[in-house]
């Protein structure tokens, strides 16, 4: 079996180089996000995640993988990760509804938002389209908008 070629830019790390770059723009360890890829790559005709294959593979096609996962391991690093995200969400739109950030700020940070998630799609092997970009952009203003209207910010 070939590498995976969404991590063939992490060939020559090691899962702790990985890991450290991972905590330095999100809150997800290299487990989340490599089980989180495979889970949103590898599914089956009745779209579930293959999560034995992917535990049983680990080490085949990930290179930063040091050994191979249980069904359980995987399951439960793909559940870390979702609530993390829903984590990581909640503290973001909390701080701005809250006032704790006012909107110029939070702007800016929606933009360096981008740039990061940019950098991690061209480790992936892609890239953030314009348009893509753009989406998230009218998708959050859409949010922050909601906010502003429920609270009375306008």
């Amino acid at each position: 079996m070939s590498r995976y070629e969404k991590f063939k830019k992490m060939e020559n790390k090691t899962y702790s180089e990985v890991n450290r770059y991972l905590k330095s723009t999100t809150h997800l360890t290299a487990r989340e996000w490599m089980i989180a890829r495979l889970c949103a790559d590898f599914k089956n005709v009745s779209d579930h995640s293959e999560m034995t294959w992917i535990g049983e593979n680990l080490p085949d096609i990930v290179p930063f993988a040091e050994s191979p996962y249980s069904r359980q391991e995987v399951s439960n690093a793909h559940s870390t990760f979702k609530k993390k995200v829903r984590r990581s969400g909640t503290t973001f739109f909390y701080a701005y509804y809250a006032g704790l950030i006012g909107q110029e700020e939070i702007l800016t940070m929606i933009h360096s938002m981008i740039d990061d998630i940019g950098e991690l799609l061209k480790i992936e092997g892609g890239e953030l389209s314009e348009s893509h970009s753009e989406e998230v952009q009218l998708l959050i203003a859409q949010v922050l908008k909601n906010i502003n209207e429920a609270e009375g910010f306008d």
